[in-house]
């Protein structure tokens, strides 16, 4: 009776190819994770300009603060953004901002968001409109 399985040599060729292949595809997943939180950013300024419009609406002025809009005092996504919001009284206008922090920092591209009043995105950043996508 012959015996059956795989060799020593075939094992590590096997973990040799699946090695290689990690390697090359980890950085792309990560690259992936980066972009999905990047569109929860982009998604999170949206809703916020439409509660400033609200806010307006109902108030006649912005809201200057995060609490106004019906938020905890600092608003983080996961851990990933920062939120700062500021707002002046006279001209009704406002500026809101998120900026990476923690994992999301390794994103080198787009680090920043920013909406303004006038839908404007990233006003004033030297991050490119390419990260809205």
């Amino acid at each position: 009776m012959k015996a059956r399985g795989f060799t020593l040599l075939e094992m590590l060729i096997t973990l040799l190819l699946l090695g290689i292949l990690a390697s090359i595809s980890y950085p792309s997943y990560q690259q992936y994770i980066l972009r999905s939180y990047r569109a929860q950013a982009v998604t999170t300024l949206l809703e916020l300009a439409a509660r400033q419009e609200q806010y307006l609406l109902a108030e006649g002025r912005y809201a200057t603060s995060a609490v106004e809009l019906g938020l905890s005092s600092a608003l983080t996504l996961n851990g990933r953004y920062q939120l700062q919001l500021s707002a002046s009284i006279a001209p009704h206008s406002y500026l809101l901002l998120l900026t990476a922090q923690g994992p999301q920092q390794q994103d080198q591209l787009c680090r920043q968001f920013s909406l303004n009043h006038l839908g404007q995105r990233n006003p004033g950043l030297a991050e490119p409109l390419s990260c809205w996508e």
